[in-house]
């Protein structure tokens, strides 16, 4: 080369890396068992069961064989590799049939509908336990030197810290909701108590617990026990709880089920709060826009206790109904869903 021509400038610490060509769901599946043999606690096992199960890494129902995996790219074997790569390419391409892969996206996917729906028997401390082994799964599968995961580890434990928080709180929340207000609001004007329990001839019955309920007493027999709420409120009590918040000559002059999300929570305005009540707006969510729809934002009404749950981003499952002065409450809540959820893929519940 003449010393007169531009030499090539040698590149230095250029990072190389080499890609496996196995499939990944093979990968994935092969650091998830190797995982499960080293948890000794077995509701950390069922765990990882489950998350395998949502993630079809085959740990219950593994694609290939034990015996084709024993023997897979050992020398002389050539033909068992072979068909265990093809075995693992063909579901592969089933599962990505349905869509582009996104583990992100499935990770969200785990840690809402499939802890919350799919495996409701869950409780708090069995959920947390299940987040932590999300996190040790992740964590193996980065160590395991899967790109796929490791290039994104950052992004998915800040959905696994996300969970430690809005999940727990999102199933309290499932189980608290409506809250006292909504539900006397539900009692005296429209809704899911009062076409239940409210008996037009007798306006001042009480809605007993449930152990009450069980011994029936009177006119009241004929009311289902197990679906009577805990808290005893007559609808006399009702009216009270609701005075001076609610117009005296107030009625029902809309409703519909809805999915309402969480805009915020609390007031600036010192006459929007009380001792026992605070203020949240929400708006109508669009599940296959995965955002808020173009309506004015609601303010709804909870007790302290239960907003302490309460989250920006969540999104509630419930039925929407607004009185006639503008007030608004809700009722028959079916879920309450955690703001990573990707709810354009779930339908409503």
């Amino acid at each position: 080369m003449d010393a007169g021509e531009p030499q090539l400038l040698e590149v230095a610490n250029i990072d190389q890396r080499i890609f496996s060509d196995e499939p990944l769901l093979m990968r994935v599946e092969r650091a998830t068992i190797a995982l499960h043999k080293e948890l000794e606690d077995s509701d950390e096992k069922r765990s990882l069961e489950i998350i395998s199960l949502a993630a079809n890494a085959g740990l219950v129902r593994p694609v290939a064989a034990k015996k084709e995996m024993k023997n897979y790219g050992k020398p002389g074997h050539e033909q068992v590799t072979s068909d265990v790569l093809l075995k693992y390419r063909l579901r592969e391409e089933q599962l990505l049939q349905s869509g582009t892969l996104d583990i992100p996206w499935g990770v969200k996917w785990l840690l809402s509908y499939v802890v919350l729906l799919d495996t409701p028997v869950l409780g708090a401390e069995s959920m947390a336990k299940m987040i932590n082994v999300v996190r040790r799964w992740l964590t193996a599968l980065a160590d395991a030197d899967i790109h796929e995961v490791k290039g994104q580890l950052a992004d998915l434990n800040e959905i696994v810290d996300r969970a430690y928080d809005e999940l727990l709180a999102s199933r309290a929340l499932a189980s608290q909701m409506p809250g006292l207000f909504n539900a006397a609001c539900s009692l005296l004007y429209a809704g899911q108590l009062r076409s239940l329990y409210v008996d037009e001839g007798l306006p001042n019955w009480v809605l007993r617990d449930r152990s009450s309920a069980a011994a029936g007493a009177g006119n009241n027999q004929h009311l289902p026990a197990t679906d009577l709420p805990e808290d005893h409120m007559s609808v006399e009590e009702a009216r009270q709880y609701v005075a001076g918040t609610v117009a005296d000559d107030a009625r029902c002059s809309h409703s519909r089920a809805v999915d309402l999300i969480v805009e915020s929570i609390g007031s600036s305005a010192a006459d929007e709060s009380s001792e026992w009540q605070l203020r949240v707006v929400v708006r109508v969510f669009d599940r296959q826009r995965m955002m808020a729809a173009e309506e004015d934002a609601v303010s709804l009404r909870f007790e302290y206790a239960l907003a302490e749950n309460l989250r920006p981003g969540q999104v509630i499952e419930a039925t929407l109904h607004t009185l006639s002065d503008g007030c608004s409450y809700i009722d028959a809540v079916t879920m309450v869903w955690p703001s990573y959820s990707p709810l354009d893929y779930v339908g409503l519940c």
